[in-house]
C-alpha cells in the first residue's frame, strides 16, 4: 500500500507519462480559454451563494460560540455542585449503612478529609449530631484540620436539624454568612438515618469565593466576565468576589446586584437599558443587550433550578464591538474573492496539477484513518503553496488529536460503530457478560497528606497497570469511579471465554500491582492493596445517556454483585497484596484452568438464593 509522502504516492496510469502530462496541459489551456467566460459566471453564482451561505455561517457561529461558552460554563459550575453533592453523598452512605461507625471520632474523621482530597470545592463538612455537637472537618491554607463544635446555639445547624428530623431528602441551603469564616457559603445539607433513627445532619459547604475564584480563573481566558446570580438580584460569584467582599453580614450573605462593584452587571435587569439582542439565543440559553456607559454589551445566561429553591443564574456579557470584528471580516472576505475571481481563471490548469499530489496523499491517509490504523500514517509533507500547507498541518493535527482520542474511547466500540455505520447497532440488549470491580483498599490512608499533583500521579499510574491488563485480554474499561475501576467482557463484542479472560487479566493486575510496590518500597512508599471483584451473569448492555451524550455501559443486579465481591474481598482476604474475589458462576466458565478456594456464600438484596463466594488463587 503506498504511504502518505511516498515517491510513488500518485499511482501511475494510462497516459501519465510526459506526453500524457502534454496532452492534459493543452486541454486544460484549451478548457481555459473556450469556457473562461463560462467559468467566470460560475464562479460569481459560486460566490454569491457562498457570501449569502456565509453571512447565514458567520450569524450562526456566533450563536454556536456563545451556545460554547455558557455551556462549558454552566457544566463547570453544575459540575462543582454536582461533585460537591456525590462526595457528600457518599460520606452520607458510608455513615447510614455502618461501613463508618458515627460514633467512632477517628473512622469520621478519615471519611471527611477523604471527601474534601476527593473535591477541593468543599471548603468545609462537618457531621452534626441531634444534640449540636458537631465534628467538623476543614480546609486550610497548608493542610485540613478537624474540631469539635458546639453548634446547640448556632441558628442555622438548628435549623438544618429541625429539617432533618422532618426530612430525608438532601436539600441545598440558601447561602449563609459564617462569621468564623468571614464569608458566605453554600452548604448541601443530608440527613442521616440509620435503621430509621435520625442520626444527625451531614453539611457540605461550598465558599462563595471558591466559587469566585473559578470565575477568576475563566477571567485569565475568553470569557473574562462571567458571573452568577443568586436569583436575580443577589451575586453568588463573581472574580470580584475571589479575594472576598466587603459588608458581607448575617443579613446580608450575598452582596445585592444594586451596589455590586461591577458597573455593567449593575444594569444588567435595569429596564431603560435593556434592549433584545440581533442574535437570538437557543433555549434554553437567554439573551439581550444593555447599554451603560454609553457601550452596548450582550448578556448571555442560562438559569439552573435543579439545585438550590431560588435559580442560579450562570452567564456572562460581551462588548459587542468584539463582535462586530467577525462581520467585518466577512466583508473583507467577500473583497477578497473578488479580487481573485481574475486570477482563479487563469491559474486555474496550474493549480489543478498542483492539487493532484497532494489530494492524492491526503486520500491515503483518509483511508487509513476511516481503518483506525493510526499507527500507519505519516504525518503530510509541507507546501510552498499556503493553503495546502494550511490544509497538511491541520490534518496533521487532527491525527494527533484521533490519537488522543483513542486514549478516551474503547477501540472495540470504535471499530464495531465504524463496521455497522450506526448508533443503533449499538441498542440495548441483553447480553452475558463478565463484570470485574476493582477498589484500592485504604485509599484514604494513601492519599492523605498527598499534593493533588501526588494523587493524581498515583492513581495514574495505577489505572494504567489496570487498564493495560484489562484491555490486553480483550476487555473494556467502561469507567473510573474514584480509585475504582469497572470493566466487562461479552460487549460490545459477544465473547464466549468472557470469565476466562477475566481471570486471566485479574492475575495479571497481581503480577503488575506486585511489581509496582516492590518499586515504592524501593522508594519507601507504603504499599498499595487491591481488591477484585468478578461476576458472570447477565446485564442490560447498550448505551445509555441523553441524546447528546451517551455512553455505552451495562447495568443490573449482575453489576452490582461484582461490586459486592469487590468489597467483600476485605472480608475474605484482609492482608491480600491483591484480593481477587469471584462468583460461582464465574467458576463454572473457568474449564477447570484456574486454582480457586471456596470462602462461603453472600447474601444478595433482591435475590433468594445467596452467592457462592470462590477466592482466585491462580492458574491451574
Amino acid at each position: 500500500m503506498t504511504r502518505p509522502g511516498d515517491a510513488g504516492a500518485v499511482a501511475a496510469r494510462p497516459g501519465a507519462g510526459q506526453g500524457g502530462r502534454s496532452r492534459r496541459l493543452s486541454l486544460s489551456w484549451l478548457l481555459v480559454l473556450s469556457f473562461g467566460s463560462l467559468i467566470a459566471v460560475s464562479i460569481l453564482v459560486v460566490l454569491g451563494f457562498a457570501v449569502y451561505g456565509a453571512a447565514r455561517n458567520t450569524v450562526d457561529l456566533l450563536r454556536d460560540r456563545a451556545d460554547l461558552g455558557i455551556g462549558v460554563l454552566t457544566r463547570e459550575v453544575e459540575g462543582l455542585l454536582e461533585s460537591a453533592g456525590d462526595q457528600a453523598g457518599f460520606v452520607a452512605r458510608a455513615l447510614e449503612t455502618g461501613e463508618t461507625d458515627p460514633g467512632n471520632p477517628e473512622q469520621v474523621t478519615a471519611l471527611l478529609f477523604g471527601a474534601m482530597a476527593a473535591d477541593p470545592a468543599i471548603g468545609a463538612i462537618a457531621l452534626i449530631r441531634p444534640d449540636g455537637q458537631a465534628l467538623l472537618a476543614e480546609r486550610t491554607e497548608t493542610l485540613a484540620k478537624v474540631r469539635t463544635l458546639d453548634f446547640s446555639n448556632d441558628e442555622a445547624a438548628m435549623t438544618a436539624l429541625r429539617y432533618g428530623r422532618a426530612n430525608r431528602e438532601p436539600v441545598w441551603a440558601p447561602p449563609i454568612y459564617r462569621q468564623d469564616y468571614d464569608s458566605s457559603v453554600l452548604t448541601l445539607q443530608i440527613p442521616i438515618y440509620r435503621n430509621d433513627r435520625f442520626q444527625g445532619m451531614l453539611a457540605a459547604a461550598l465558599g462563595v469565593m471558591a466559587l469566585s475564584e473559578f470565575l477568576e480563573h475563566l477571567s485569565a481566558g475568553s470569557a473574562p466576565n462571567t458571573f452568577v446570580l443568586y436569583g436575580r438580584d443577589r451575586v453568588l460569584a463573581h472574580r470580584f468576589m475571589a479575594a472576598g467582599y466587603p459588608g458581607l453580614s448575617l443579613q446580608e450573605p450575598l452582596p445585592a446586584l444594586a451596589w455590586f462593584g461591577d458597573p455593567v452587571l449593575t444594569h444588567m435587569w435595569t429596564p431603560e437599558a435593556m434592549r433584545p439582542a440581533a442574535i437570538e439565543a437557543r433555549p434554553p440559553l437567554k439573551s439581550h443587550l444593555v447599554e451603560a456607559d454609553g457601550n452596548n454589551y450582550l448578556f448571555l445566561y442560562r438559569e439552573l433550578d435543579a439545585y438550590t429553591a431560588t435559580p442560579l443564574i450562570v452567564g456572562a456579557y460581551f462588548d459587542t464591538d468584539v463582535m462586530s470584528d467577525e462581520i467585518n471580516r466577512l466583508f473583507n472576505s467577500i473583497i477578497v474573492g473578488l479580487a481573485a475571481l481574475a486570477l482563479a481563471v487563469l491559474l486555474a490548469l496550474f493549480i489543478g496539477r498542483r492539487l493532484s499530489r497532494p489530494v492524492s496523499r491526503l486520500s491515503s491517509v483518509a483511508r487509513l484513518i476511516g481503518e483506525l490504523r493510526l499507527e500507519d500514517i505519516r504525518d503530510l509533507p509541507h507546501s510552498r503553496v499556503r493553503e495546502l500547507d494550511e490544509q497538511s498541518s491541520a490534518f496533521n493535527s487532527m491525527t494527533g488529536a484521533l490519537r488522543w482520542f483513542q486514549a478516551y474511547v474503547p477501540r472495540s466500540l470504535v471499530h464495531q460503530l465504524m463496521r455497522e455505520g450506526d448508533l443503533a447497532s449499538l441498542a440495548s440488549d441483553r447480553r452475558n457478560v463478565t463484570v470485574m470491580f476493582s477498589d484500592i483498599a485504604g485509599y484514604s490512608t494513601i492519599s492523605e497528606g498527598k499534593s493533588a499533583a501526588e494523587v493524581a500521579a498515583l492513581l495514574n499510574r495505577h489505572f494504567g497497570i489496570l487498564t493495560g491488563a484489562i484491555e490486553a485480554e480483550g476487555g473494556t474499561v467502561d469507567k473510573f469511579i474514584g480509585d475504582s475501576v469497572m470493566a466487562f467482557w461479552g460487549a460490545p463484542e459477544k465473547q464466549k471465554n468472557r470469565a476466562i479472560r477475566a481471570c486471566r487479566a485479574a492475575l495479571a493486575i497481581r503480577e503488575g500491582i506486585a511489581a509496582d510496590n516492590r518499586e515504592r518500597e524501593a522508594r519507601g512508599e507504603p504499599p498499595v492493596r487491591v481488591r477484585l471483584g468478578i461476576h458472570s451473569g447477565q446485564a442490560t448492555a447498550g448505551n445509555i445517556g441523553a441524546p447528546s451524550r451517551v455512553n455505552y455501559t451495562v447495568i443490573g443486579d449482575d453489576v452490582n454483585i461484582a461490586q459486592r465481591l469487590e468489597q467483600l474481598g476485605k472480608e475474605v482476604s484482609p492482608d491480600a497484596e491483591v484480593a481477587i474475589t469471584v462468583s460461582a458462576s464465574t467458576v463454572a466458565d473457568l474449564d477447570g484452568l484456574f486454582e480457586v478456594e471456596p470462602v462461603g456464600e453472600m447474601e444478595v438484596k433482591g435475590r433468594a438464593a445467596p452467592v457462592a463466594v470462590y477466592r482466585l488463587v491462580g492458574m491451574a
